[in-house]
């Protein structure tokens, strides 16, 4: 089951800058500073650590997280939870931090595409034998990635990245990539999600004509022609969940490419607003452990209780429409939220984590290159 984050922008635009923030922020490897809480520098075990630091994506993502995880984890174990909101970019900023040796993360939540690239380049923690043991008969087959015998990520709030389009705006909406390119016969201003290149590019790709089974490796050249083509009609290229949402709450855009859990939560406010989700790309993510986070121990107590608590899955998912890694779901859902999740729904592909993050540097500063030039 899957889907993303919804985040609402708090009122706040983020309208100046956009370029600079993906340029400095996203795509080039800086250090979002974070206050911690005060704990322990290393983890003994045995509960004696008492915080954790959780990287978030920051609005109602995270919100429902803490509403429906953090609150009551705290209550159940006694450890404090501190939230960071980076907003994305989690391999380049974890990776300047561990350059930098001054790991301030413990646990991300559910980086988006960049989990494979933390995978790929060593800065994941590797879960314990007896986490992956434990957990096994209560999550979803598949659940453990990349596999349980490489046991680094627990899934968690999967992305859908889809078409979202006020029909208050214009006449006529794009209902797929191909159409969404198509500026002349679906007119209207549109936003396109830049905070991960890999999804960037390869919607691209998609808007180009390129088939799912040709995404990879990603032809450059044609992916940033096709983003280079349509940059005039682009006023938002959104480096982060609440920027995504607060485009579309403003009417500043007509026509939004962003995570389902996005504009199934700016719907609220947005009536008007119709989701489209053939050629949609889905997100392989979950919750991992920073390497060398100071609280490894509770990080992974905390996946231990996540997966023990379905039910809290199950309040997390009908919250913001976004999928758990529990097993056998469908049965802790209301059957009223079951047909709005994506994994209900055709036309959806699933991105090549590993495939993409071998690319991602490469295609950050192509994408970079154009967004800034």
């Amino acid at each position: 089951m899957s889907s993303q984050r919804k985040h609402s922008g708090g009122g706040r635009r983020e309208r100046h800058g956009r370029l600079t923030a993906l340029a400095i922020g996203t795509l080039a490897a800086t250090v979002a500073t974070v206050t911690a809480a005060c704990g322990s520098s290393s983890d003994s075990g045995g509960g004696s650590d008492k915080t954790l630091v959780v990287a978030g994506w920051g609005g109602s993502f995270t919100a429902a997280n803490k509403e429906a995880f953090y609150d009551q984890f705290e209550k159940d174990t006694g450890i404090k939870v501190t939230v960071a909101t980076p907003g994305g970019g989690f391999a380049a900023k974890v990776a300047a931090q561990r350059a930098g040796n001054n790991i301030e993360w413990d646990l991300l939540e559910a980086p988006g595409g960049d989990t494979s690239k933390l995978v790929l380049d060593g800065n994941l923690e590797r879960f314990p034998q007896s986490l992956v043991t434990e957990i096994s008969p209560v999550v979803a087959d598949g659940a453990i990635r990349p596999s349980p015998s490489e046991p680094y990520y627990l899934d968690h709030g999967g992305t859908v990245n889809l078409i979202g389009c006020n029909t208050k705006l214009v006449k006529k909406c794009p209902t797929n990539p191909r159409e969404f390119f198509d500026v002349k016969n679906f007119p209207g201003t549109r936003g396109i999600t830049a905070n991960n290149p890999v999804f960037t590019s390869v919607f691209a790709l998609a808007g180009d004509g390129v088939q799912p089974a040709q995404y990879f490796p990603v032809d450059v050249n044609r992916a940033m022609n096709a983003l280079k083509k349509i940059k005039p009609n682009v006023p938002v290229w959104s480096t982060s969940p609440a920027q995504m949402q607060q485009a579309v709450v403003d009417g500043e855009v007509a026509i939004m490419q962003a995570p389902n859990t996005v504009l199934v939560s700016a719907m609220k406010q947005v009536p008007t607003l119709k989701l489209y989700w053939d050629g949609g790309l889905l997100f392989d993510e979950g919750w991992c452990v920073t390497k060398g986070a100071k609280h490894k121990e509770a990080a992974f107590e905390f996946i231990k209780w996540y997966a023990a608590h379905r039910e809290n899955q199950a309040k997390f998912t009908e919250k913001i429409y976004s999928g758990t890694a529990g097993r056998d779901m469908q049965k802790y859902l209301s059957p009223s939220v079951l047909p709005n999740l994506p994994i209900n729904k055709t036309g959806i592909t699933l991105v090549d984590g590993k495939a993409g993050a071998k690319q991602q540097q490469e295609l950050g500063k192509a994408l970079r290159e154009i967004l800034v030039g």
